[in-house]
C-alpha cells in the first residue's frame, strides 16, 4: 500500500507548473488596510477559489506534456503555489498498472471535493470522468483490493474525533476505459484480502453511537456487502445499558440487498452472540 499526505507534498513540479502560467493574487493579507483578520482570510479563500475555477487543467497538461518524464509509477504530486496554498494537487504517473499513464486532479472546498481523472493516450490527455467526493480529501493510496491486474485509488477524508473517516475506492475499467466508484464508506477501519476479495468494514465511537462491522466482497467492479452486525443502545442515556444487536445477510450475494435475519437482546454471557459480535471478522 502507498499512501501519500496531501497536505504536506514537496512542492517541485508545480513551482515549474504554475509560476509560467498562474496569475498572482495582487494584494496580501498583510497589506490589506482597515479590514479584520478574519475578513481578509476570506478574500484570499476567494481569490483562491477563482483561480482553481478558471485553472484549465485539460490544456495544462498537454501545454507540458513533452517535459514530463513518464518513468516513475508515480512521479510527483503537484501543487497550483498560489499564496503559499496547497489545497490543489495533480498526480501523474503509471499508478494503476504498469503500461498506463493516468493522472488525477483534485481541488475544491472542505466540504466537497472535484476529481477529475486523466489517460494519456496517444500522447495527448484526455478527461475520461469527474465526480464528487463529500469530504475533505486528505489522503490517498493505491491498494490491489482484488489481486487482478490493476490497483484501486483509494481517497481518504479527515477523520473525526472518534477517528472515523470517509474512504472512496475508485476502479478502473479497462474496457469502458474509466474510473468507477467501487463503494464509500464512513468507518474506523477497512481491511481487505486481496486472495479472496474480501473486504473488512469496522465502524466505532462513542458509547451512544451505533457499532457496526460488515463484510463485502468485489463483484464486477462494484464492492457488494455479504454480511452485517450491529450493535446499539436500545436507549441512549446514561441509565441503560441494554443493547440491541441485529444480524443481517445478503441472499443473492451479486446485489446490493442485505436482509435482517434477526434482532435480539445483546448479552455477552450469551456465547453465540458474544462470538457473532466478537469474531465477525474470522467466521467468514
Amino acid at each position: 500500500m502507498r499512501k501519500i499526505i496531501l497536505k504536506s507534498i514537496i512542492l517541485f513540479l508545480g513551482i515549474v507548473f504554475f509560476y509560467a502560467c498562474s496569475p498572482k493574487i495582487s494584494q496580501n493579507i498583510a497589506d490589506i488596510p482597515n479590514e479584520s483578520v478574519e475578513e481578509s482570510e476570506f478574500i484570499h479563500f476567494i481569490e483562491i477559489m477563482k483561480f482553481h475555477q478558471k485553472l484549465n487543467m485539460d490544456s495544462l497538461l498537454n501545454s507540458y506534456n513533452k517535459s514530463i518524464s513518464i518513468s516513475e509509477e508515480l512521479i510527483i504530486p503537484l501543487d497550483t503555489v498560489v499564496e503559499s496554498d496547497s489545497s490543489r494537487v495533480v498526480v501523474i504517473g503509471k499508478f494503476i498498472n504498469e503500461k498506463d499513464v493516468f493522472a488525477f486532479d483534485i481541488y475544491g472546498t472542505w466540504d466537497k471535493q472535484n476529481i477529475d481523472f486523466y489517460k494519456l493516450e496517444n500522447g495527448k490527455w484526455n478527461r475520461i470522468i469527474s465526480d464528487e467526493c463529500d469530504c475533505d480529501v486528505l489522503h490517498f493510496s493505491f491498494e490491489n483490493f482484488n489481486d487482478d491486474e490493476d490497483a484501486e485509488v483509494t481517497f481518504l477524508g479527515h477523520p473525526n474525533m472518534n477517528g472515523n473517516r470517509v474512504q472512496t475506492i475508485y476502479k478502473y475499467d479497462s474496457e469502458e476505459n474509466k474510473f468507477i466508484k467501487s463503494g464509500s464508506f464512513f468507518c474506523s477501519e477497512l481491511n481487505y484480502d486481496n486472495k479472496s476479495s474480501f473486504l473488512f468494514y469496522d465502524l466505532e465511537g462513542s458509547w451512544y453511537t451505533q457499532l457496526e462491522r460488515s463484510i463485502f466482497k468485489w463483484s464486477q467492479n462494484k464492492i457488494i456487502p455479504l454480511r452485517k452486525v450491529v450493535k446499539e443502545l436500545k436507549k441512549y442515556n446514561y441509565k441503560s445499558q441494554s443493547t440491541w444487536i441485529r444480524y443481517y445477510e445478503n441472499p443473492t450475494q451479486d446485489k446490493d440487498t442485505l436482509v435482517l435475519k434477526f434482532k435480539k437482546t445483546y448479552k455477552e454471557k450469551d456465547k453465540k452472540l458474544y462470538d457473532l459480535w466478537d469474531n465477525f471478522f474470522e467466521n467468514k
